[in-house]
């Protein structure tokens, strides 16, 4: 019987330990799974990381980009407000010379007295300039004329079309020098002065428009009218004399203009509104 006791013992022992053996390999292997595991997410959770991170890099590269795309447009757009800002002003500018240079004067005429003895008419006439307000500059002047026909002599300066089309500060517009009024039975050397030969007139010089253009050509105005190479060389097309005339009427005010490429004209404006005195 006691064989039989010891064999039982021995078979409990050896199956014992394979159940032993079996449960420590099952937990080792549950153990290298878990750690496996593990391992594994670490492996695709910093895979991941990377590929975030890869991700996020390239986005602000892009970004990076598009903010450098965005100033270089902004500095361009800046730098094209203050070329228009500048257009602006100086059309503004222009605008605002060019109503000046479209110089106008009026002429009133105040009375007409006939000589009994000789038939003659004396024109009693009053000439005024204006601004681009309608105020009158300077002082009225009043004049008497031999005859009902005036002529009113002026120096002209015309330039190229060019600086007319491009509204150009200094060249945008002719300019006209007042130079004398005088009547149809005057010689013009003894009419009235009006502008001082030589001199920018003054209705120039109130607008701010002055500049040493101006002045040299009114200087050297006949040199100029000469030489057309001198004209050429200061953009001037054409610089004259201009006398045109009208037969007048007692009671009427006459419109004298020039405009920007033409010369001087005398239109009516009717009846005289009002006479400022001298």
């Amino acid at each position: 019987m006691m064989p039989r006791i010891i064999e039982s013992i021995s078979t409990i022992n050896s199956v014992f330990r394979t159940v032993l053996g079996f449960a420590i390999i099952g937990g080792v292997s549950a153990i290298s799974w878990l750690g496996y595991s593990a391992y594994d997410n670490s492996i695709n959770q910093a895979k991941r990381a990377a590929d975030d991170l890869a991700s996020a890099r390239s986005s602000l590269d892009a970004t990076r980009k598009d903010l450098r795309h965005a100033r270089t447009q902004i500095d361009e757009l800046g730098v094209q407000i203050k070329e228009q800002a500048v257009e602006i002003d100086r059309l503004a500018t222009s605008l605002r010379l060019i109503k000046v240079d479209h110089r106008v004067a009026r002429l009133n005429v105040l009375d007409q007295i006939v000589d009994e003895d000789t038939g003659v008419i004396t024109s009693k006439i009053q000439f005024l300039e204006i601004d681009d307000r309608g105020q009158v500059i300077g002082e009225p002047q009043e004049f008497e004329l031999q005859g009902q026909i005036v002529y009113i002599d002026g120096w002209i300066v015309k330039f190229d079309d060019k600086y007319i089309e491009e509204a150009d500060i200094e060249r945008g517009s002719s300019l006209v020098l007042f130079r004398r009024l005088f009547g149809e039975y005057q010689q013009p050397n003894e009419g009235f002065l009006l502008d001082e030969a030589g001199e920018t007139p003054m209705a120039y010089v109130q607008a701010g428009k002055s500049s040493e253009l101006e002045k040299k050509i009114w200087r050297d105005f006949w040199s100029i009218a000469n030489d057309s190479q001198k004209a050429r060389r200061l953009g001037i097309r054409a610089a004259h004399g201009d006398a045109p005339s009208i037969k007048m009427r007692k009671g009427m005010s006459y419109k004298i203009e020039l405009r920007a490429s033409d010369g001087l004209s005398i239109t009516p404006e009717g009846p005289i509104v009002s006479a400022p005195s001298t």
